[in-house]
């Protein structure tokens, strides 16, 4: 309670006692702050001067009761009372703001201060505080307890080591990541369950050894060395050679693999046997064994059934008999294991290639040379002589006797009978055969500028047709041709074209012979029935041809031609 100083001032004439306060400056003052702070209405003045409970009386109010009551005032006490300054009703102004939080601010002598209210601190602007003070960290002006502060985490205000929502920190408040805290591995804060960033393995942050998705670890690392007796490689049972052993699944291997043959892991030396690919294989030194043994031929460790170097196996022995076999896409007979050549069952084979009969009535038109396999001359057939042909041998025309015995070869179909500068070496066919349904002659002439032969109309009167040939060449070909037969002349002139390219001949004419019948025996000698023809064509390709003679020619003709030429003999089908 402040102090006040009371004025008593007595009455003689009335006998009454008034009482009024005196209050000095200082402590007007302080009064006048009194009454702001408690947000009172009523004056000090009026408190003062009556004793009434109701503060609501004016001093002009006491005033009045006073001279009601009092008639008779002595000058003195009038002049005393009436001394006094006049009272006045203070203006109402707005409460002090202090030591009070409004809307989330702290004041204090109506200004935004630092200071601690209810608990909570509160910073200059008197706003809760935010940040450390005096070491220790605030959030919302409460002591950070139990949580984290940018990504720090406190407790009592402090760093400090604890779980925060199931993930650890370290006692600098950290979030222990990728790293070692108390013994364990800690991933974002959790005990790892997997693979570190530098590739190691952990379970619940300890370093693994044992399997894991089928590959072992030890210490956190894929393993490679060998454990308990298994061989590992990058954390995989090892398949494959390590220090000259091979392991597999780990273990040194006993078996095949690759085609070799292991025993410890290390391969087996010498000869041995092993299951391989369902069958029982032949090993040497390890690899899958190729050649004899006992009698025996091993291809690739099997005993080999089948043909090799034509020869024929099974079981890995010659194949005993006759049999049949496939050698390049061709059949082949073998017997007793190696290609068959004589007859059998009324064929001729030759190196197990059944040959092609060609006549049982065949003859060659000229002394025909005869070698062996090996190309050597073993002989002469004459002209002339009956003979059994076959062809399909590598070696030439095979030749037998009617009876079937081997005689040798010939040459393959034709021989040479003379040679021209100009046309190159020209042939006549070796052998004659009659059973061909179909035969064919044809002129070949070793000088065309003259040809002569004769055409026997008559076998029994040897009545002849001569047939001469001339032909003259010109820069392009043959410009002419005269030939005369018998009564018929003809006289042939060639055609020629021309473009920017160049001249060529555009018509032809050629010697021919058509319809030539089987060849006839008359008096011991052979001969061929013939059309010789002379054939054109113009220039539009159109073919024309004209009959010379028709008649017959010796078998001499083939063999040892005429003057300028020769006959060839085309044989087609056979027997």
């Amino acid at each position: 309670m402040k102090k006040q100083s009371w004025l008593i001032a007595a009455s003689v004439l009335a006998g009454l006692i008034a009482v009024v306060p005196v209050t000095s400056a200082d402590e007007s003052a302080t009064v006048s702050e009194r009454v702001t702070t408690s947000s009172q209405s009523a004056s000090t003045s009026n408190r003062v001067q009556t004793t009434s409970t109701s503060q609501s009386s004016s001093s002009e109010q006491v005033t009045a009761k006073q001279d009601a009551s009092v008639s008779s005032v002595s000058a003195t006490a009038t002049t005393t009372v009436s001394s006094q300054p006049a009272v006045t009703t203070p203006t109402k102004v707005a409460p002090v703001k202090n030591n009070v939080v409004v809307a989330g601010v702290y004041y204090l002598n109506d200004k935004p201060a630092a200071g601690t209210y209810r608990g909570v601190v509160y910073g200059t602007d008197g706003k809760p505080f935010n940040g450390t003070q005096k070491k220790l960290m605030y959030v919302a002006g409460i002591v950070a307890n139990k949580q984290l502060v940018n990504g720090k985490y406190f407790v009592g205000g402090k760093l400090s080591q604890g779980v925060y929502e199931g993930k650890q920190y370290d006692e600098h408040g950290a979030l222990v990541d990728d790293r070692y805290f108390n013994g364990y591995y800690y991933a974002n804060g959790v005990k790892l369950t997997g693979k570190s960033r530098d590739g190691n393995y952990f379970k619940n942050g300890v370093s693994f050894s044992g399997d894991m998705n089928g590959r072992h670890y030890e210490m956190g690392t894929l393993f490679t060395g060998s454990l308990k007796g298994v061989a590992y490689k990058d954390g995989l049972k090892l398949t494959g050679t390590r220090g000259g052993i091979y392991y597999k699944a780990g273990k040194p291997f006993s078996g095949v693999m690759s085609n070799v043959l292991y025993h410890n892991g290390r391969r087996y030396t010498g000869y041995h046997t092993a299951k391989f690919q369902n069958v029982t294989a032949l090993f040497k030194d390890g690899h899958l064994f190729t050649g004899t043994r006992n009698g025996v031929y091993y291809k690739s460790g099997k005993a080999f059934s089948g043909v090799l170097n034509n020869k024929l196996y099974k079981a890995g022995r010659k194949y005993a008999g006759y049999h049949f076999a496939t050698v390049n896409y061709a059949l082949k007979l073998f017997r007793n294991g190696s290609l068959f050549t004589g007859t059998y069952h009324k064929s001729m084979y030759e190196a197990g290639q059944k040959l092609t009969l060609v006549s049982r009535k065949a003859f060659p038109v000229k002394n025909t040379v005869l070698t062996n396999a090996a190309g050597k001359r073993i002989g002469t057939l004459k002209a002339g002589t009956s003979v059994i042909i076959y062809y399909g041998s590598q070696h030439g025309v095979l030749v037998t006797t009617t009876a079937g015995k081997r005689l040798g070869y010939a040459e393959n179909g034709y021989t040479g009978l003379k040679k021209s500068g100009e046309f190159g070496p020209n042939v006549v066919s070796t052998f004659y055969y009659p059973e061909a349904p179909v035969h064919d002659l044809y002129l070949m002439a070793v000088d065309d500028r003259s040809v002569q032969f004769d055409v026997i109309n008559n076998l029994k009167t040897q009545r002849k047709t001569h047939v001469t040939i001339a032909a003259k060449h010109g820069k392009y070909g043959i410009d002419t041709i005269k030939i005369k037969a018998g009564q018929k002349s003809i006289n042939w002139h060639a055609k020629y074209q021309s473009n920017q390219y160049g001249t060529w001949q555009a018509t032809g004419g050629t010697i021919q012979t058509e319809h030539t019948a089987a060849p006839i025996k008359f008096h011991g000698k052979i001969y061929f029935k013939t059309n010789v023809i002379f054939q054109t064509s113009d220039e539009h390709y159109k073919i024309t041809k004209t009959k010379l003679v028709t008649g017959y020619v010796p078998l001499s003709y083939l063999s040892t031609g005429f003057k300028g030429g020769a006959f060839g003999y085309y044989y087609l089908g056979g027997k």
